[in-house]
């Protein structure tokens, strides 16, 4: 006697939880660099370190997108342009893509130089109080396949690692290699750090947090 048929089974499997991070690789950047680093090589000079999670290095104050150079400007657009990407982005997730009012308001940024030589890092750290945060590399070598300089990013989730899952999809981090012209963000509340620099070439990023506005 035949077996009797096995009852059909639905399937529903969605990603839950999810953390956007966004990669903008600005081309033809090479004059603003070389212009936002004369700059910050300049200011560093003539200010000390306003230092918060650098160990070592120098660290400008949170003003610079105020300091006025043609550079600068350019800066704050390609900014503004990836954050908006950034906007759309979250509005097209699952959990929000249901809401019927697009979100009005707009961002405050604030941005900050880093000057990191061999043997400095960045420590373990967040951005409170602000909805996104981001880097551009000013400097970096594709070709360096060491961990020196790297942005490191962890999984939000605690202990996802203590259990091994097929795949090992939790607990993972992510590694970004600085590359001239690159712009990287993320939430604000992820935690993050800078492995050691290991060259005796000057790295160089703009470091930014963008806050919230809600309109009124």
């Amino acid at each position: 006697m035949a077996d009797a048929a096995q009852p059909a089974m639905s399937q529903q499997i969605a990603l839950a939880f999810p953390t956007l991070i966004g990669r903008f690789q600005i081309s033809n950047s090479e004059s603003v660099n070389d212009g936002l680093r004369r700059t910050l090589l300049e200011r560093e000079a003539s200010q000390p370190s306003v230092d918060y999670a650098n160990m070592g290095g120098w660290h400008s104050a949170g003003d610079l997108l105020d300091w006025g150079t043609p550079e600068i400007g350019h800066l704050r657009n390609w900014i503004t342009d990836a954050l908006g990407r950034m906007v759309q982005a979250t509005g097209q997730l699952p959990e929000v893509a249901g809401r019927s009012a697009p979100p009005r308001g707009g961002f405050r940024i604030s941005a900050w130089g880093n000057i990191s030589r061999r043997g400095n890092y960045h420590r373990m750290h967040n951005h409170p109080n602000s909805s996104w945060s981001g880097c551009y590399y000013l400097t970096g070598d594709s070709a360096n396949r060491t961990m020196g300089g790297i942005l490191e990013l962890y999984d939000p989730r605690p202990f996802t690692e203590m259990t091994e899952t097929p795949g090992n999809p939790y607990g993972q981090r992510v590694h970004i290699r600085p590359i001239p012209g690159l712009m990287v963000l993320f939430p604000s509340w992820l935690y993050h750090f800078v492995h050691p620099c290991d060259s005796d070439t000057e790295r160089i990023s703009i470091a930014f947090n963008a806050a919230w506005r809600s309109a009124s």
